[in-house]
């Protein structure tokens, strides 16, 4: 999980088109965010696999995984919020 979010935030920092999905995506996953997501968005715009993470995050968002995910994360959410 660490490597995927790592190569995401990298996305981000590219500042391409994509960026703002992957922040999206990003922030939208934590838990009690205020982040609304565009599934469809992120079909278009992101790599598959990246997409396929997603998915299969919220598939586990009432498990531990979804707090690891947010551990995970937590040193990139200010970034992100900049980037959206």
């Amino acid at each position: 999980m660490k490597k995927r979010i790592k190569k995401m935030i990298n996305i981000v920092r590219m500042d391409t088109r994509a960026s703002r999905v992957y922040a999206d995506m990003l922030l939208s996953m934590l838990p009690n965010s205020e982040y609304k997501v565009n599934i469809s968005e992120w079909n278009y715009r992101a790599d598959r696999d990246d997409f396929i993470f997603m998915l299969q995050l919220m598939q586990k968002a009432h498990t531990d995984k979804i707090f690891e995910y947010a551990n995970t994360l937590q040193p990139y959410i200010k970034e992100l919020k900049i980037c959206i």
